[in-house]
This record gives C-alpha cells, structure tokens and sequence, in this order.
C-alpha cells in the first residue's frame, strides 16, 4: 500500500514536471532566442518510483554552428554588395559615365579641327572639355562621400559588436557560477548566451568551443579570441596611418586595453563585408584617378607639341596638381611624388611604400590590393642623386613617377639602423581625378597646327615629296623646345634635312650640315626617323619628337626639309594627332599591356561589375544555404504546437491515472482500517 502511495505520488510530480515544461514550450512559441526544451526522468534504481529529472534543450550544437557560418557569409555578401552597388550604378549611368564624356569630346574635337580657324568649333570644343574635368571631379567626389558612409557604418558595427561580445562575457560568467545549470534560470540564460552569439555571428565569422564547465569561447574564424571565461575583446577602427579614407581594425582585451594588435585577415560577416567594399571603392578611385592623370598628360604632350591660333607654341590643357607629400614615420624626412611629363601612360592604379630596414637596405614596394610587392632596381626604378642637395630620387619612368628625398640615402639608412625603420608612403592616383582642373581659358589655346611642317626641294631629280607624319613631344632633349617667349624653336643640332646618299639612303643632317644618322633605303622613306640608327646612342627614345616620311621615286643628292611652322593657322596636322588620342594606348593596364581611354573605363567598370556580379552570386547562393540550416536547426530547437499539444493531453493522461494510484491506495487504506 505504501509502496502504491509513493509510486504515485512521484508520478504525479513527475508528470507535473513534464506537463510544465510543455507548457513553457507553448507558451514560447513566439519568443525570439528560444531553445525548446525536454525533461527526462531517470529510472529510480533505489525504491520504486521515478528517479531524478534532468531537463535539456534540445538542440543539434552541430547545426547551430553551420548556421554562424552561413549567416556570416549571407550578412558578408549583403554588406558587400550594398557598399559597392551605389558605385557601380554611378560609373555606369550615361549621366555620369566617363565615356559618354570621352565620345562628346572627340566628336566635338573632330569636328573642331575639320575647320582649325573657326572659334565657334573651338569654343564647343573647349565647353565639352570643361565637362570632362568636371565629371572626373564629380565621380571622385561622389565615390569618396560614398567611402566616408561605408566607413561609419565599419563604425557602427564595431560598436555593435563589442556591445555583443561584452554582454556575451556577462552572461557567460553568471552561467558558469551557477550550481545548478539545468536550473530554470539557467536555461534562460543559455537561450539568451545563444541568441546573442546567434546576432554576433552576423557581423563577424565566428567559431565557439564549449568547456567542460559549460563555458563558452570565442574566436574569429582567423583563430584570433574574441571571448574566454576570463576575457573578452573589444575591436576598434582606426585609421591607417598612410590612407586616411582606410580603416584598419584592431583588438584589445580586457586584461590589458592599452595594448592593441592589428586583425590582418578577413573576419567575415557585415563587418568583413562592409572591409572589402572599402577595398574596392578605393581601388575605383585610384582606377579613376590613373585614367584622369594618362588623359590629362597625352592631351597636354600633344597640344604642346603645336602652334595655337595665338602663333604661340601650346601649353597644358588640364593643370595636373601633384600628389600631396607622401606620409614618412621620420620626423627628419620626407618624400614627395612628382609625375613625369609625358609619362602619363605608364602611371599605374597603385599606390607604393618606401622603407629602410634595420639594416638600412633600401626597397621600394608597389602596393597592389593592399599587399606590398617588391619592385625591382634597373628596372621598376633606378636610384639617383639630386645634383644641388645630394638626396635622395628615385627615377621610376617605368611607373611614370619620380619619388624626391629631403635627405641622403646614407642619412636615411643611419636613422633606420638606429630606430629599426623608416618609411614612406604615396598614393599617386587616389585623388588624382578630383585635383585635375581646367587651364585652358579660351578656344585659341588649342594648337592644332603643328610646330614643324616639311618642305620639298626644288632642285630636286627624283619625284619624291616629303610629308609631315605627326608631333608627339617637345623639351628641351628632344628636336624642338619652348622659348621663354612661348614659342616652338629647334633645339641645337636637331634634324632638318634628309639628304639622299649614292647608295639611297635617307641621310639625316642638322642646320650646320652636320650627319646625325642614317636610315637604311630598306625603310622605302616611311617613318625615317624611327629607322634612323643615330650617331650619338645618348638620344631619348622617341628622339626627336616628330616624324616624317618621304614618298615616290629618290635620287642621290634629293633634299628634303623640316621648318618652324609659324603662321600656320590653317593647319590642322597636330589636332588630327590630337583626335587620333581617342583609340591610341595611353593607359597602363595589366602587366605592361597599355589600352585606349575607353577601353580603360571599360575595364574599370568591368571589374567592379564583375565583382559586384559575383558578390550577388555568391549571395543568392549563401542565402539558400543559411535556409537550408536555419530550417534544419528549428526541427530540433524550434517548438511544433502540434507535437506539444500531443504531450500535453499524453502527460495530462498520465497525470490522472498517477492520481488513481494514490486514490486507490487511500482506498485500500481506509478498507484496511474499517475491517478492525
């Protein structure tokens, strides 16, 4: 009888349990962060009745961490294409594209230099070119406030973050200290520990580990801590010390919040999503400012390399501001950045550093994504010294640059040797686009007559005509310079005569008479002095800066002459080498290949569409993954109304026939004690 009375009793209590744990299920249905959860009684192997209750949520640990991962990777995409999509759709809106830009132009060129005396032509020429500069501006105004968002928003998720990761630490503590941890409380806390690290797990990628003590740890999926039992850390953004529109983040712990080191690798989520815009809104803008910079310096070579309608030799187009100074870790030393005339095309989309190890050994870096890659010396650059001062210059005409020193090359070694490093760094295109500005003032600026025109012998035997091919350059080492009155003059010993040989050959002679060099009959007269092999192996290539060609039948002793072409103002020779811009390489691109303007902002806005494509790829494909487990985790840790109301009336049964037992044994009693 008592044997009866205490089986039911625990039954009741028992199924008491069960039936609130299944109504805490239903009840929560709706709550956010909650883990459904399953009371267990153990087989009482003491006496009769039910053993101890142990009450778990129920949940695959497995699948929770997949879900981290595979909402890190859908916020990751999400902030990555947001970051970017506002970038691409101005690039290639046609109110805003630089090739619309680019073919306005040189239709209004082309239709300028058909008729080279009419300012009217020249005039709309001139406003179309106002519209070019002003668009590279605008762009690169546009993309920098669009960086400026994205990098408070880095700010933002920062905060966030630490906020996270500190209430994660808070809780975790309390769990852990608590005796009990299958507790009411402390399944609550569990569920609210999981639902925050379920939040973080969309700003960053993370991995958890679980103790033997039910603690948590916390790291990034780079391996790098973000929370132990003992502490907890807090990231911040700063800014990189030689890019101020760059964010670097950092992390600190609460141990020791005055010693920070750098996270160098990705981490994942809306955070490393809204990192990796960054990166590619900046290289855009470098991109920009590389196409500004090589069209800006091929339409100033060329328009200087003629005769405006002024009769004066023409000067620069687009005033190319020079690069702010470079940022040095030296308080006794600088470098400044300066672009070499007529270079333009070789002037990468990159940025470069400049340092002096420990041991003071000079490298020179091109910073290609972010990462430093060794130049070369003979090469990428070659090392000289400023003859006034003796510091240090870096000769890079391969990179369409030179990097000035304020100190010498030993004086900069001597301080790195005793500091441990000096460096320098420069970014020659980041704003390149929004510096450039209008010089021209007037429809005459433009030269389309060129500096030099030909001119036949007379007494010529042979049928052949001297014909002027075009002006790429002019400077004081080339064939013709600038005066101090602004006019074109030829420099000394420069080419101006082509004599024919006895044996046919193309002679070429300066004013004195004197030989310069000859070109071999085999060239049959085209382009004679690119097939000149000159006397003097000191020339610059491209020497002298202009070309001709001689057509028809020669005999020894025909004579052919090149002139100052002073009042040509119907000339239209150098605005037809000008409109011949618009298809010519003058823009650097991959390894040394060089592409045309358009094909230049083509390849810009293909990369970034490219890369904003992929992004929503990889999107549409993160998010249907993410289902896929957030669908799996909720079938063991989200509550079915239809499963709980099964336990309720199967545990409400057990509960009345529990409740019998203990009536009949108080039946049986009262029989027992009625038969005395």
């Amino acid at each position: 009888m008592l044997d009866m009375l205490k089986t039911g009793k625990y039954g009741v209590l028992a199924n008491q349990q069960f039936l609130s744990t299944t109504s805490n299920n239903i009840s929560n249905v709706n709550t956010t962060g909650y883990v459904r959860q399953d009371t267990q009684y153990y087989t009482s192997v003491i006496e009769w009745g039910i053993g101890e209750s142990y009450t778990r949520r129920m949940y695959d640990q497995y699948v929770q961490r997949e879900l981290y991962r595979d909402q890190a990777s859908v916020n990751f995409y999400e902030s990555y294409v947001s970051g970017m999509d506002s970038i691409d759709k101005m690039l290639t809106d046609d109110s805003m594209s630089i090739s619309t830009c680019l073919n306005d132009y040189f239709d209004a060129l082309q239709d300028a230099v058909q008729n080279p005396t009419s300012t009217a032509s020249r005039r709309e020429l001139l406003a179309e070119l106002e519209v070019m500069t002003d668009r590279y501006q605008t762009l690169n105004y546009s993309i920098t406030n669009q960086l400026h968002d994205v990098n408070s928003k880095i700010g933002d998720e920062v905060m966030e973050i630490n906020d996270l990761v500190e209430n994660i630490y808070i809780i975790n503590k309390q769990i852990v200290g608590m005796s009990n941890q299958q507790s009411d409380i402390a399944l609550q806390l569990q569920d609210k520990r999981d639902l925050l690290i379920n939040q973080l797990s969309e700003h960053v990628d993370i991995n958890v580990t679980v103790d033997t003590n039910g603690s948590y740890e916390l790291y990034l999926s780079n391996g790098q801590v973000l929370m132990t039992s003992d502490v907890y850390a807090k990231i911040s953004a700063e800014t990189f010390i030689y890019d101020q529109n760059r964010l670097e983040l950092k992390v600190a712990y609460s141990s020791n919040p005055a010693v920070k080191s750098g996270l160098t690798t990705a981490v994942g989520g809306s955070l490393g999503g809204l990192i990796q815009s960054t990166t590619e809104i900046r290289q855009t803008m470098r991109d920009l400012g590389q196409l500004a910079l090589a069209f800006s310096d091929a339409l100033n070579t060329q328009n200087k390399s003629g005769i405006t309608l002024e009769n004066k030799a023409g000067e620069d187009l687009i005033t190319i501001k020079q690069p702010v100074a470079a940022v040095s870790s030296s308080a006794n030393f600088a470098m400044n950045c300066t672009y070499i005339e007529s270079l333009g095309e070789n002037i990468t989309a990159c940025d470069y550093q400049v340092t002096f190890n420990s041991a003071g050994e000079l490298s020179v870096y091109i910073v290609q994504n972010e990462r430093n890659v060794l130049l070369t010396e003979g090469e990428d650059y070659v090392v000289e010294t400023d003859p006034d001062t003796g510091a240090l210059v870096l000769n890079m005409e391969t990179h369409g640059i030179r990097l000035n020193f304020t100190g010498t090359e030993a004086a900069m070694a001597a301080e790195a040797q005793a500091t441990g490093r000096v460096e320098f760094y420069v970014q020659p295109t980041m704003h390149a686009a929004y510096d450039i500005k209008m010089n021209a003032t007037k429809p005459e600026d433009f030269a389309f007559a060129s500096a030099v025109r030909t001119n036949t012998g007379t007494g010529n035997i042979g049928n052949a005509v001297i014909s002027f091919e075009g002006m790429t350059l002019t400077s004081a080492n080339m064939g013709v310079q600038i005066n101090a009155d602004g006019e074109p003059e030829f420099t000394a010993g420069a080419p101006v005569q082509i004599v024919i040989d006895d044996d046919g050959n193309y002679e070429v002679r300066d004013a004195a008479g004197n030989t310069l060099g000859t070109a071999d009959k085999s060239c049959n007269g085209k382009n004679v002095f690119a097939n000149t092999v000159w006397l003097d192996p000191a020339l610059p290539e491209g020497y002298p800066g202009y070309e001709v060609s001689v057509t028809g039948t020669v005999s020894p002793r025909d004579t052919f002459n090149i002139e100052l072409n002073f009042d040509g103002f119907s000339d239209n020779t150098n605005g037809i080498q000008m409109g011949l811009l618009q298809t010519a390489s003058t823009v650097a691109s991959s390894g040394r290949n060089k592409v045309s303007f358009t094909e230049g902002y083509s390849d810009l806005t293909a990369s970034l569409g490219s890369a904003l494509m992929s992004a929503n790829n990889d999107l549409a494909a993160s998010e249907a993954k993410c289902q896929q487990t957030e669908a799996l985790y909720q079938s063991a840790a989200g509550v079915n109304l239809d499963e709980e109301a099964a336990n309720l009336i199967r545990f409400q049964q057990s509960y009345t026939a529990c409740s019998k037992i203990i009536a009949a044994s108080q039946t049986v009693f009262d029989s027992l004690l009625s038969s005395f």
